[in-house]
């Protein structure tokens, strides 16, 4: 894990993302791969996307600047970080996901730190996260890099309880 870090979406990762694509379809998890299912239509396309909603161009409906980063491993993308420029109620700042063939190696741990980082850089001071309160890899992931819990909300629109936490950052 030390040529471990997070790198813009780029055409030189191509292959290997939409290999990160299909492994939510191999396991048939919809909403991860309906995330990503436009980089196997159209690569420049979703990459354009990307690179607009990073500063606040073309945002669908709803959604504030979002700055996408890639965790990259020996030349192969093993999680995509989103960084929201503001808190978006139930979703808070920061939303991450480890593909499916790279879980429980550590890797939640490391691309939630490297995001930090950035979110300083993007200028947050106190990042929110939330994750659903089954998913215990998550919430280990969140308070091993100092999430402190703030308590439980409900999600109307996934119709699911989240915990949600905040994390304080220093800038280095």
């Amino acid at each position: 894990m030390e040529d471990l870090f997070l790198v813009e979406p780029n055409e030189k990762y191509q292959k290997s993302f939409e290999n990160y694509a299909l492994s939510y379809e191999k396991i048939n998890d919809e909403h991860y791969f309906n995330k990503y299912k436009k980089a196997l239509e159209s690569f420049q396309d979703y990459l354009k996307d990307l690179q607009d909603y990073s500063h606040g161009n073309d945002l669908p409906q709803g959604e504030v600047a979002t700055s996408t980063f890639w965790l990259v491993d020996k030349e192969e993308v093993v999680g995509v970080v989103r960084i929201r420029h503001q808190e978006v109620e139930c979703a808070g700042h920061i939303g991450y996901d480890i593909s499916p063939n790279f879980r429980n190696m550590g890797y939640g741990f490391q691309i939630l730190k490297l995001a930090l980082e950035k979110a300083i850089k993007i200028g947050i001071d106190e990042a929110i996260l939330t994750c659903n309160i089954e998913n215990t890899g998550s919430k280990k992931v969140i308070e091993k890099n100092n999430g402190k819990l703030l308590g439980t909300i409900f999600d109307e629109e996934e119709n699911e309880y989240l915990y949600k936490y905040s994390i304080t950052l220093t800038p280095k």
